[in-house]
């Protein structure tokens, strides 16, 4: 993961640096990619002709696993008017282009840094609007019931914080246009020996068709990405043949997104609170036995966490599809 990122990360800027993606041919960018191999060998794997023969089998098909994973990005970026803007943005530490996002309750203050992958802006009639870009190696995807029980906000929470910031940054209105889950990982496709190339492409389109939400908004829709005659090929979205309306569960409207935006907040704060308060049960948020707190825990050999003994309890992430979330946020019963 630590590879593909700072590969996509310098291969994409040095593009930036030298008028866009859309003036690169396809030899030209792969010698972008190679540049950005180069660099990260000689700064983090200065040994790599001393490692075993297995350790460079490996790598050597993760290079070529991120020339491919390169070609798509570009293919999406080229047929876009949203262009990179940011690398690697920061919010907060030392080095943070933008200060940490903070919450206050009581005499406790949360303070929430990090750095966003890519954040990608679209100029139109005087403001900018503004997506954030997530690198995705494994298998992580949008998913509501995480945002309704306060996972997975990284991205959300970076995108209002833009939203806020952004004005401040960019010297323009700026404007929430959504984020997206960019899945960096090679496409692996059963039955594609017996596929012809055009099912393996649509195979493989569908393998890497980005997650997230995207403001519900035909201009902002279209600057993203043209729609052909099968729809979107990155956009997690649909497109009727007849009326040519655009659905999908990745939409939300700008109401929405501001409902969502105080949702979050409600979150820090309860945070914030039970923090406060030194809130430590061993209360972990459960939705399976594949898929819980617990599972790659880093102090589980301290917790020691056995269901009913004193307060240790699983908290149950029920299954929210995002019309149920909408329903949530507007007032409906919380789950518990």
């Amino acid at each position: 993961g630590t590879f593909v990122h700072d590969v996509m990360e310098h291969t994409l800027r040095t593009a930036s640096e030298r008028g866009g993606l859309k003036a690169l041919e396809r030899p030209a960018l792969h010698a972008l990619v190679r540049q950005a191999i180069g660099a990260y060998i000689e700064k983090n794997l200065p040994d790599l002709d001393g490692k075993n023969a297995r350790f460079r089998y490996l790598f050597r098909r993760l290079c070529e696993s991120v020339y491919r994973i390169m070609d798509s990005t570009v293919e999406e970026l080229s047929d876009s008017d949203f262009e990179p803007l940011a690398f690697e943005l920061g919010f907060g530490g030392k080095d943070g282009q933008l200060p940490a996002i903070t919450v206050t309750e009581g005499t406790t203050t949360l303070s929430v840094g990090g750095k966003v992958d890519r954040v990608d802006g679209w100029l139109k009639d005087g403001k900018l609007y503004l997506r954030v870009v997530d690198y995705k190696t494994g298998k992580k995807s949008f998913d509501w019931t995480e945002v309704w029980n306060g996972l997975g906000l990284q991205t959300l929470l970076y995108l209002f914080a833009l939203e806020r910031q952004g004005e401040n940054l960019y010297n323009m209105p700026v404007a929430s246009a959504g984020v997206l889950y960019l899945p960096a990982h090679e496409a692996v496709i059963q039955g594609s020996r017996t596929m012809d190339d055009d099912q393996w492409r649509k195979a493989v389109d569908k393998e890497l068709t980005r997650s997230g939400l995207v403001l519900n908004d035909r201009g902002v829709l279209d600057a993203m990405e043209t729609a052909g005659e099968a729809g979107y090929r990155f956009l997690p979205l649909r497109v009727s043949k007849t009326s040519g309306a655009v659905t999908g569960e990745a939409l939300a409207t700008a109401e929405q997104f501001g409902k969502l935006g105080c949702h979050i907040q409600q979150v820090l704060e309860d945070i914030c609170r039970e923090l406060g308060q030194g809130a430590i049960a061993a209360d972990p948020f459960w939705r399976g036995p594949d898929k819980n707190a617990c599972r790659y825990c880093d102090y589980a050999a301290a917790c020691h966490f056995e269901e009913g003994r004193g307060g240790d309890c699983r908290r149950w992430a029920h299954k929210l599809a995002a019309a149920d979330f909408w329903t949530e946020v507007d007032g409906g019963k919380k789950h518990d």
